[in-house]
């Protein structure tokens, strides 16, 4: 099965990047609704901006969770449905999932910061004799070539830079059974880039001036979901079929269990990572 190039990128990014402060997150509220003591005017406990600048440290405090994820890219009249599940390392961002849309599925593990994926059978006959999975180096991947696959570690790293007018309590709800309380933080994208001015460029073209992220802590401060909505204006020269809008939501669960994952055999492996940054997408 193969996707347009920019809805193949925002998947893989989705995924891989798992938590990438630029493509992942914000539709809203799908919870089990409880209180809203944001939308009545009521105030209780630390302020929102507080919290959310807290929830980077304290979600990595638990060092490692079960993930699962749902993203909608829906582009040229084309919309991809991919969900996945599996296990991250919270403080380095190691991870192993498996991804895909209905039968279709491939693995995928992050290890140092580097990307691979086992493409389904009809995808894997792209690759060379006697390869099977697909390398990408994150590390190398410019702004408009996928730089959003960023380190699933550095998920929740915009938080700390967030403003107390960028960031409102909407009320309780339930997520995976634990009692959160949801935010809606929007972003600025000079912050996201990080005083790239190229990036900020790139992101303002591509994203416009704010990203809208919603997100669901627990009663100790811990993130158990992360949600977008997003619409994104592919670069100019690529023919990627318009905008893509972009749903994504990603939940964590089960703190503490073991993340044991390594690389796959350098033989069996072919490095794709020029030809992300050169708009070539990713197979699924």
């Amino acid at each position: 099965m193969r996707i347009r190039s920019t809805a193949a990128r925002v998947t893989t990014a989705t995924s891989a990047g798992l938590l990438s402060a630029v493509l992942v997150a914000g539709c809203g509220s799908d919870g089990d609704s409880a209180s809203d003591d944001g939308a009545s005017g009521r105030s209780s406990g630390p302020p929102p901006a507080k919290v959310v600048e807290a929830a980077n440290q304290k979600t990595v405090q638990k060092k490692t969770a079960h993930l699962s994820l749902k993203t909608v890219v829906a582009q040229g009249g084309q919309t991809v449905n991919v969900d996945g599940h599996g296990v991250i390392d919270l403080r380095d961002g190691t991870s192993s999932l498996e991804v895909g849309e209905g039968g279709q599925r491939l693995e995928q593990r992050v290890v140092d910061e580097v990307l691979y994926q086992k493409p389904p059978k009809e995808a894997a006959a792209q690759l060379p004799a006697g390869k099977t999975w697909m390398r990408i180096d994150v590390g190398k991947l410019g702004a408009a070539g996928g730089g959003q696959l960023g380190d699933p570690a550095d998920t929740l790293a915009f938080t700390k830079g967030v403003s107390g007018d960028g960031v409102k309590k909407l009320g309780r709800e339930k997520v995976g059974g634990a009692a959160t309380t949801h935010y809606r933080v929007t972003l600025d994208v000079e912050k996201l880039a990080k005083g790239d001015a190229q990036q900020e460029k790139e992101l303002r073209e591509q994203l416009g001036e704010d990203v809208p992220v919603d997100m669901w802590t627990d009663d100790d401060g811990v993130m158990r979901r992360m949600a977008t909505q997003l619409t994104i204006d592919p670069p100019k020269e690529a023919d990627a079929g318009g905008k893509a809008k972009v749903k994504t939501t990603i939940e964590l669960s089960g703190f503490g269990t073991e993340v044991d994952v390594e690389a796959p055999p350098a033989a069996k492996t072919e490095d794709v990572t020029k030809k992300v940054a050169q708009g070539g997408g990713a197979a699924l």
